[in-house]
């Protein structure tokens, strides 16, 4: 009896050593779906791309993202496509639906998590650290608010050494083909941008986004008119857009673009973004500012 006490004793004893000497395993990453091209790209810069197996369309435009499995507009995404991938966390922006779909997915037992799209540099801070929490990197995030912090200041020091002069008119359109074209007021995240580069949104008497009228911009007098890029190719240039009523009336404007994430959401490289549109309106002409003559 005490030989079999004895030999169940040290049996015990070597379970409890190799317990305590075998590291517990970690559970792999929970794989990602991001809905928005700015929740998308902050995904990324913020290391975790590899995690990312489906974004929206409009994400897919990324670079980053161009090889990643799409499922859908943004608005309305499919339950069953978003949840064939296996990944166990959705993030996304404060538009991603519909309702009932990202009940199902949650239903279904994946995580979802929602970031508002505020227009402005202090929401652009809070969704990147926010989304770094939610990923466990927060060091990366406020490494990334840094440097979007630096980026902003130098397009701020940039925009006061030119302040002496009058600012340009930026006129923003959103433009899905000739057939729907909106144009940007105040409120806006291309109201955002164009501020933050120094210049005057031609648009900023109305709010939000509102359709493209000749009277309107005509009364804008834009010296700028600013476009997603992948809008160029379907209004037909800075040609198709000076056959438009209202922009066909005003003279020497110049076509500015700039990547669709920049024209649709805050990301981490927004500072990058101002200083492009800082660039092509520094570099154009003083004269026949081009587009419609």
């Amino acid at each position: 009896m005490r030989r079999t006490a004895s030999k169940w004793g040290l049996v015990a004893a070597l379970f409890a050593v190799a317990a305590h000497a075998a590291p517990p395993v970690a559970k792999p990453a929970p794989k990602l779906i991001t809905i928005g091209p700015a929740i998308t790209q902050t995904v990324f810069a913020l290391g975790a791309g590899d995690r990312v197996v489906g974004v929206d369309d409009s994400s897919a435009a990324l670079p980053e993202a161009s090889k990643v499995r799409t499922v859908g507009y943004q608005r309305a995404l499919s339950a069953e496509g978003v949840l064939s991938l296996g990944a166990g966390l959705l993030l996304g922006s404060a538009e991603a639906g519909p309702p009932p779909v990202l009940e199902q997915l949650q239903q279904a037992g994946m995580k979802v998590e929602t970031f508002a799209n505020e227009p402005t540099v202090e929401g652009a801070r809070a969704r990147i650290q926010g989304i770094a929490e939610r990923l466990g990197t927060p060091e990366q995030g406020k490494a990334l608010v840094a440097k979007l912090d630096a980026d902003l200041k130098k397009a701020a020091d940039r925009a006061t050494q030119v302040k002496g002069s009058k600012p340009p008119r930026i006129l923003a359109i959103y433009a899905r083909g000739a057939g729907t074209m909106m144009v940007a007021g105040s409120g806006t995240v291309a109201d955002t941008l164009i501020r933050l580069t120094g210049a005057v949104n031609a648009a900023d008497s109305l709010q939000g986004y509102k359709p493209l009228g000749a009277e309107a911009v005509v009364a804008a007098a834009p010296e700028f008119v600013l476009l997603p890029a992948s809008s160029v190719s379907s209004v037909g240039g800075a040609e198709g857009l000076a056959k438009l009523p209202g922009l066909s009336q005003v003279k020497g404007w110049k076509l500015v673009t700039v990547e669709d994430v920049d024209f649709m959401g805050l990301g981490p490289h927004l500072g990058q973004a101002v200083a492009r549109v800082q660039d092509a309106v520094a570099q154009a002409p003083a004269s026949a500012k081009g587009g419609c003559k």
